[in-house]
This record gives structure tokens, C-alpha cells and sequence, in this order.
């Protein structure tokens, strides 16, 4: 009997490491099946990225204007112009430029409100690489129109300008002694190399959500009204030819929508308003 009980014994021990055993297995070859699927899963949302552009909350969309975009991503929180934003939207990465603007004239054969004096335009933006001006609200939401996107709202822009930034006084903080890596505007005459003109889009360091220019360079024109009269457009941002109190994120200015003048351009944005 002792022989037969040891022997049962043995038995049981072996079966139960067998179990053991083939539990392991299978677990291991579960595990197995669950990295392939995290890796399969992982490459699918590579090659999604790859095609939206969307990467960390920024990405790129393609347009006929070739425009590099940043995804602001959605907040639930107030601007000092309205309500709250509650979704994505992709902004413009620099302002439209001299050149992107003769595109869409030259694709479109697109008559502007107010004829464009382009030897007037080349003093203060030169290149194709400067941003556009001399630009009205009509004829700035006539180019979104034709690359697929169109002008920001006053609380997009705002938002956008803030970098994530939440109460302070510049896009890239409070700090105004810094202000010339971040603007080109009026100030220090000869150490200036734009003193008198607008800057090459992107001259300056870009905000924290990539966006070159959201101060200085050019007033950028935005959908909606300046007051409750309609009678003008708001433009945000400031201008080279302005003083450092332009450049603050919450300061406002407006024009009749057919005005035009060499310190008004605008930069586009998509997605839902």
C-alpha cells in the first residue's frame, strides 16, 4: 500500500507541474497573441498619423497653398473674447505670403476691392517669402476660400496666439524685454534690420504651439465683427510698425473690411467653428 500511495503520489506531482506547465505555455502564447495585436494596433495608428499629419498636437494639412498647420487642440476653457472652444482647429503656421497671394491671383484671375499698387507693396514686403499686404477682409477671405480653409474667429485666434499660455501678457509670456525674439515691430531703428519693413513669415521664434508671428509683422484680419455697430472687422496681433503694446494677445484693432493699408495681412485657418 505505501508502494502504491507513493507511486499515486509521484503521479500527482507530475500532473500538477504538467498543468502548471501547459498554463504557463498558454499564458505565454497569450501574451505573445496580445504584443502582436499592440504592435499591429500601434502600426495602424503610424500610418493614420502619418496620413492626418496629427502627431502630439500638431500635424500638417495639405492644401493648395502648401501650408504647414498646427493642431490647437481643444479646450474647455474661456478666452477674454467669448465663449468657450470646445473643438480642434488647425491654424497657419506662418502668415500668408507675397508669393502664396500672386498664386491664387494668378490661379484664379481674382480682382481685389482695391487694386493692389505692387511697387507700393514691394517697399514694405519685398520677397515672396514676406507676408502679404495691402490685403482687405474680403480679399483675405476670398484666398481662404480657395485653399479649402478660411479667416480664424477672434477666440481662435486668441487662443491660438496663447500658445497654452493661460493669462499672460505676450505669447511667449509677460516678459517684454524679450519681446524681439518673439516680434518684429516698431523700436530700435538701425539695430533693426526691419525697422522700416515687415520680416520674412517664420524670422522669429514661434509661440508654444509652433505659430511664427502671432505678434508683429502684420495685423491679421479675423471673421467677426469689432462691435455690435458692424461696421468693422477686428484685426489681432500688431504690426512692424507698431510699439510694443500691440503685441499683447488681448489687444484689439478693426478696420472697414475694405481697408488696406501696408501693416494688414491674415493667415488661415480649418476645422470646425
Amino acid at each position: 500500500m505505501k508502494v502504491v500511495y507513493s507511486v499515486f503520489k509521484l503521479r500527482l506531482k507530475y500532473n500538477l507541474a504538467y498543468r502548471i506547465n501547459a498554463v504557463k505555455r498558454k499564458s505565454n502564447a497569450n501574451m505573445q497573441k496580445v504584443n502582436m495585436m499592440i504592435q499591429r494596433l500601434a502600426l495602424v495608428l503610424l500610418v493614420l498619423v502619418s496620413l492626418t499629419g496629427c502627431k502630439d498636437g500638431a500635424g500638417k494639412i495639405s492644401s493648395r497653398d502648401e501650408v504647414e498647420m498646427v493642431r490647437i487642440p481643444m479646450v474647455s476653457g474661456y478666452t477674454k473674447v467669448g465663449d468657450p472652444i470646445y473643438h480642434d482647429f488647425y491654424m497657419d503656421v506662418t502668415e500668408v505670403t507675397v508669393g502664396q497671394f500672386k498664386k491664387f491671383l494668378k490661379d484664379t484671375g481674382y480682382e481685389p476691392k482695391k487694386p493692389i499698387d505692387w511697387e507700393e507693396l514691394y517697399k514694405y514686403s519685398p520677397t515672396d517669402d514676406h507676408p502679404m499686404i495691402y490685403v482687405g477682409w474680403v480679399d483675405a477671405g476670398a484666398y481662404c476660400e480657395w485653399v479649402g480653409k478660411r479667416l480664424p474667429t477672434e477666440k481662435e485666434w486668441e487662443f491660438a496666439a496663447r500658445g497654452g499660455l493661460v493669462d499672460k501678457e505676450f505669447p511667449w509670456g509677460d516678459e517684454e524685454s524679450i519681446a524681439r525674439e518673439y516680434a518684429n515691430f516698431k523700436g530700435v531703428l538701425g539695430r533693426d534690420q526691419w525697422d522700416r519693413s515687415t520680416a520674412p513669415v517664420g524670422s522669429f521664434r514661434p509661440n508654444g504651439y509652433g505659430l511664427h508671428d502671432m505678434s508683429g509683422n502684420v495685423w491679421e484680419w479675423c471673421q467677426g465683427w469689432y462691435s455690435e455697430y458692424k461696421e468693422y472687422r477686428v484685426l489681432r496681433g500688431g504690426s512692424w510698425f507698431d510699439n510694443s503694446v500691440g503685441l499683447r494677445v488681448a489687444y484689439r484693432s478693426n478696420s472697414a473690411p475694405a481697408g488696406t493699408g501696408n501693416y494688414g495681412g491674415f493667415r488661415c485657418v480649418k476645422g470646425s467653428k
